[in-house]
């Protein structure tokens, strides 16, 4: 310890290299606390990022889903409709030659007039489902498009990230690191159903 024979100003010398290694401790402390906090924010913007991910899969899932009942939806109808002129021809051909007995006649074109009206309610049941199911699809891709907006809107608050900052630099607050870790996102398992989110 070198001295320079005055005893105050050893100590005034002492005092400032004191207040220089404090200040230089303050600093590295800072660094490293910030450096810990942006590593937070990375981690939690990827959670966020697979998040959104997740929800656009979901999203296209369903819309493939969607697009493919309505292929087959459509391709029912020009069947149907390619039935109902069938039974038509089928029913002219059908009318010269029972025209001498009436309640041939009158059976023939009440089995016609049921055909008909069978193919129409298929149609109208149909059509009810389609509207039903890109009802649901449009309800949980606005429900969809809510959280995503929510999610970047908090992740992106300065209050939100000064009070995670926070928390990082009390370390009483922090809960106790656990051993085994969770994974970010559960698995998600989609089912089709007719009800729409809330």
């Amino acid at each position: 310890m070198p001295l320079t024979g005055n005893t105050t100003v050893d100590i005034i010398l002492y005092s400032i290299a004191g207040i220089v290694l404090l200040i230089i401790g303050y600093k590295v402390g800072r660094w490293i606390s910030n450096v810990a906090n942006q590593k937070l924010l990375a981690s939690k913007e990827q959670e966020l990022f697979t998040a959104q991910r997740s929800f656009k899969s979901l999203y296209d899932q369903e819309l493939g889903n969607l697009r493919d009942d309505n292929a087959r939806l459509a391709d029912e109808l020009r069947l149907l409709r390619q039935k109902v002129e069938d039974y038509r021809k089928k029913a002219a051909g059908f009318g010269g030659l029972f025209s001498s007995s009436s309640k041939r006649n009158d059976a023939m074109y009440a089995l016609l007039l049921e055909n008909e009206a069978l193919e129409e309610a298929l149609y109208a049941q149909n059509e009810k489902l389609k509207q039903e199911r890109t009802d649901s699809l449009r309800e949980q891709m606005r429900a969809t498009g809510y959280r995503r907006v929510l999610m970047s809107q908090l992740l992106n608050d300065n209050r939100i990230k000064e009070y995670v900052a926070e928390i990082l630099n009390d370390e009483k607050m922090l809960p106790r690191v656990e051993t085994q870790s969770a994974p970010a996102l559960p698995a998600v398992t989609t089912t089709p159903s007719d009800n729409s989110p809330h």
